[in-house]
């Protein structure tokens, strides 16, 4: 008869046990919330996440760019804010952001920038720019003039397979993916999956916090105005949070957290988790079919519970 585990003895038939997520041992990762909103320096929100052994601690929340509030100074400010970002963790930096580093591959031979992405996020970003945001631009007006060229919207396969919900609003993913790739066409950094990580540069991944909470717990719609009792669950994730990756918090952050009813915090939170957590598996995500000019989003491995 073959020997009975500890977790199956403690399980119910039929039930898997808790799951858990390896994350690395050393390394600062830093998750950021995205926004593209006027005065979008303001409402971008950032949490860094310091890996030690058997515990990962919540070091800092922060709004970066609250000193550079327009769209304009989070383009121009973003190459500066990685850099010293990388200093401060002795270069030993990775960092998730919550927007689309590309289109979908129709819509950038629509637009006739297929190659550049096909290069990555830095050569996309300066070709988007050149055509649509000139000096003075409003980004704004430069995403209506692209969703103008492309019609209806059409998720990449990397949307597909993470199960992202269209953000509500005509342009708004198209104006969050445009301003950030184009404040990330400037920086010196290894972007994933299309540059390797390189010592003593950044490494920069795109994240989608939502897919956390869902595939460790089952929770969906943790922002005020998704439901009744948000708070609630924004306070369950943390408590997940802290059983399955061994997160460790002051109770100020976790009020913090749990008080913001626009979920960026905690969207921060859980985008530093997903890229420490594709950090540990070496980025090895990617599935074979995701064309490469598209991306790819990282996150804590599918079904972490089926062990």
């Amino acid at each position: 008869m073959p020997r009975t585990s500890e977790a199956e003895r403690v399980a119910a038939p039929g039930r898997c046990p808790a799951p858990k997520v390896k994350m690395p041992e050393r390394g600062t990762f830093v998750g950021v919330a995205w926004n593209a909103a006027q005065g979008a320096g303001n409402q971008i929100v950032a949490a860094r996440l310091q890996c030690e052994p058997e515990r990962v601690r919540l070091s800092r929340l922060w709004r970066p760019f609250q000193q550079a509030p327009t769209r304009r100074n989070v383009i121009e400010g973003m190459a500066g804010w990685l850099a010293e970002e990388t200093r401060e963790a002795d270069r030993r930096l990775t960092v998730g952001f919550d927007f689309p580093f590309s289109l979908a591959e129709t819509h950038l031979r629509q637009l006739g920038v297929l190659r550049q992405a096909i290069s990555g996020p830095a050569a996309l970003g300066k070709a988007l720019a050149e055509r649509y945001l000139p000096p003075g631009a409003d980004v704004g007006a430069a995403a209506d003039a692209v969703r103008a060229e492309l019609g209806r919207d059409q998720p990449r396969s990397a949307d597909c397979y993470r199960a992202v919900v269209p953000l509500p609003g005509r342009a708004t993913s198209l104006r969050r993916a445009l301003l950030g790739v184009v404040a990330l066409s400037g920086a010196d950094a290894a972007v994933l999956p299309w540059d390797r990580p390189e010592v003593g540069k950044p490494t920069v991944v795109e994240v989608h916090p939502p897919h956390v909470p869902r595939v460790l717990a089952g929770i969906c719609g943790y922002r005020d105005g998704e439901g009744q009792g948000r708070p609630a669950l924004r306070a369950a994730i943390l408590r997940t949070l802290r059983s399955v990756v061994h997160l460790r918090f002051e109770m100020e952050e976790a009020a913090e957290i749990v008080g913001d009813g626009t979920g960026a915090t905690l969207d921060a939170v859980l985008g530093a988790v997903a890229a420490a957590s594709a950090s540990q598996g070496h980025f090895h995500q990617v599935p074979h079919d995701v064309p490469r000019s598209e991306g790819w989003i990282y996150s804590v491995p599918e079904e972490p519970w089926r062990r």
